[in-house]
């Protein structure tokens, strides 16, 4: 049999043709029985041609929005979050050098301003203790000046000088020590030692990562919201965080909300601060979100 699949009235028919005769399928094509054949099968493929690409737009269309369905059911009660440490840096050096002393190891705490590492610095500590002599050298000349001017038995030129030299020295010792200084590296807050990347005695390159420190003290989150909570959602709004490694529900409010949104999942950043006992929260963990102010 020869099939048309065509269109009426908005719905889609299967109307059966013709019944070719089964003797024109034991006989070489001829006259109007080849004839017949050949024009209905060709209607058919051609009514097939326009029934099957509005099909597959119907199913693709379908399956779009029964996708889009489920992601905005799922948008409002399903939102993942990651904790973060708000103070967090790599140090590294702005010299090349060997590690002396690495006062540190992972995990150990400290407070901003502690040496963490020394490097070696031969030549640097050579050229401050040279300034700090010469520094002491011009301020005794000085001082002898001082009391042979008071009896007038010392030209003012050379008085002027004398005071002049103490300057140069004074910068000298300033720029001496600064040269010291990058052979140490202080903390620059209170926190926990993350990872070290040298040991002592090892050569680490000017830039090269030396120590990860983090501050546990000031953990955030960042999570991804539907783009519509932008309608409602305001910095303040307090928010509950439940962690999936340990059984801890965290409290915070919303620091930060983002002004662009990705136009694939059609989501927003945000931000918020944690508050509360965090004792056993890290950094790296994550959570479910909720807020307040979805119903």
């Amino acid at each position: 049999m020869v099939y048309y699949i065509g269109k009426s009235g908005g719905a889609l028919l299967l109307t059966q043709l013709a019944r070719v005769p089964l003797s024109c399928c034991f006989r070489p094509f001829g006259g109007s029985c080849r004839s017949r054949f050949f024009s209905r099968f060709m209607a058919g493929i051609v009514g097939l041609s326009l029934f099957v690409p509005g099909l597959c737009a119907a199913q693709s269309s379908s399956s779009a929005n029964v996708l889009e369905a489920q992601a905005e059911s799922k948008s409002d009660t399903d939102i993942h979050a990651r904790v973060v440490a708000k103070r967090k840096a790599r140090l590294s050096v702005e010299v090349a050098r060997n590690v002396q002393t690495l006062r540190v190891s992972e995990g150990d705490a400290f407070q901003s301003g502690d040496i963490l590492v020394e490097l070696v610095c031969a030549v640097e500590e050579a050229n401050l203790k040279r300034s700090r002599a010469s520094l002491r050298e011009a301020t005794e000349i000085r001082e002898a000046n001082e009391k042979l001017a008071a009896h007038k038995s010392v030209g003012e030129l050379e008085f002027t000088l004398t005071q002049v030299r103490v300057s140069i020295a004074k910068a000298d010792v300033d720029l001496a020590s600064a040269q010291m200084e990058q052979c140490l590296v202080r903390a620059p807050f209170d926190g926990v030692v993350a990872r070290a990347f040298k040991r002592e005695a090892e050569f680490v390159r000017s830039g090269e990562p030396l120590l990860d420190v983090v501050d546990l003290t000031n953990l955030g989150v960042v999570f991804l919201a539907p783009a519509r909570w932008l309608a409602w959602v305001k910095v303040g709004d307090e928010f509950t965080l439940d962690l999936n490694e340990i059984p801890l529900s965290a409290s915070g409010t919303l620091s930060d909300i983002g002004i662009v949104v990705d136009p694939v999942s059609r989501t927003v950043r945000l931000k918020g601060n944690l508050s509360g006992d965090l004792g056993a929260v890290a950094p790296g963990m994550s959570g479910t979100i909720k807020l307040g102010s979805i119903k």
